[in-house]
């Protein structure tokens, strides 16, 4: 028997519902072999997170490319990184394993606590991973912060051949989608967006990100404001980065329990393009499992506990 293989690289969630700790339980509820290689320990619980400490560059280098060497991940999630360093090792290893199924979980903070990534290893994202990434999934705020960096850095990529569209979705499985919306109508430059992310709707951010960088994103709909919890994706329809955005709509769920959920869906995308779905398919399907993990409620620790990662396996 095959089991797809998923490759998380992210930090340590000592508490057990974010980070590699989190996505390893994810990716085996998707029932996918999950592989786990840490860039940070964290002092955290259910409260918050207390301190960091970043894993030398030399030592994340020697994690990645002995685990890769060994088992070739079909898909890769790529969560907290805590510095510029980090950031070049983990591109230069996307590149010399020619990985495929690349999935960025841009973690700039948590929910409550000490910072992740600082600006200039937001920088060092923006400019170099996430052109070669097939998927970024910011939340509304960090979003936000994305296009902000952009504007006030007027980055430059590293590599103008790395601005190509990299999502596998030739075969769009548009029937399984809730709502889509109309194709831009023209790409909007940064002239036309220059100082205004503080103001743009989510698909605009979703444009301009993808745009700029040359990848698809996703912007989640967690922290906007209603009833609703609507996700947006972007993806370039041609080389000339015309593009086409995707609603994901679902039903905003009131609960304690909701840390990891970022963590969660990134690699449930994840795992499910190793399976071999479309992005569009892989984003409703990491929707569902979220959303049926955050009902599930099951109230651990004596702050914002832990999404039930086991609760769709159960039904």
């Amino acid at each position: 028997m095959k089991i797809p293989t998923v490759l998380s690289i992210a930090g340590s969630d000592p508490s057990g519902g974010a980070g590699i700790q989190g996505d390893i339980k994810t990716i085996f509820a998707e029932g996918c072999y999950g592989m786990g290689v840490v860039t940070g320990l964290t002092v955290q619980n259910t409260l918050g997170v207390s301190d960091v400490i970043p894993v030398p560059t030399d030592f994340l280098s020697r994690q990645i490319d002995e685990v890769i060497s060994d088992i070739k991940p079909e898909a890769t999630k790529i969560g907290m990184i805590v510095s510029a360093e980090q950031v070049d090792v983990i591109v230069g290893l996307i590149k010399r394993h020619s990985l495929e199924n690349v999935i960025v979980d841009p973690v700039i903070a948590p929910t409550s606590g000490a910072a992740f990534a600082s600006e200039e290893v937001m920088k060092s994202m923006i400019e170099k991973l996430f052109p070669l990434s097939t998927l970024v999934t910011p939340n509304l705020p960090e979003a936000k912060r994305i296009c902000e960096i952009i504007e006030c850095q007027n980055l430059k990529l590293e590599d103008d051949g790395q601005m190509q569209y990299q999502a596998q979705v030739q075969s769009k499985d548009i029937s399984r989608i809730k709502i889509q919306s109309q194709p831009q109508s023209k790409p909007q430059s940064q002239t036309e967006i220059y100082g205004k992310a503080a103001n743009l709707s989510a698909p605009e951010l979703a444009c301009f990100i993808g745009q700029r960088c040359g990848c698809s994103v996703l912007i989640k709909g967690g922290h906007a404001e209603g009833s609703s919890a609507t996700d947006y994706l972007w993806t370039a329809s041609d080389e000339n980065m015309m593009g086409c955005t995707t609603e994901f709509i679902g039903d905003r769920v009131e609960t304690t329990s909701s840390h990891g959920t970022g963590c969660a869906l990134s690699s449930s995308i994840a795992a499910n393009m190793a399976k071999g779905h479309t992005l569009e398919a892989a984003i409703e399907i990491g929707k569902e499992y979220v959303t049926t993990a955050l009902k599930s409620d099951m109230r651990i620790g004596t702050g914002n506990g832990s999404i039930d990662h086991g609760a769709l396996v159960r039904q």
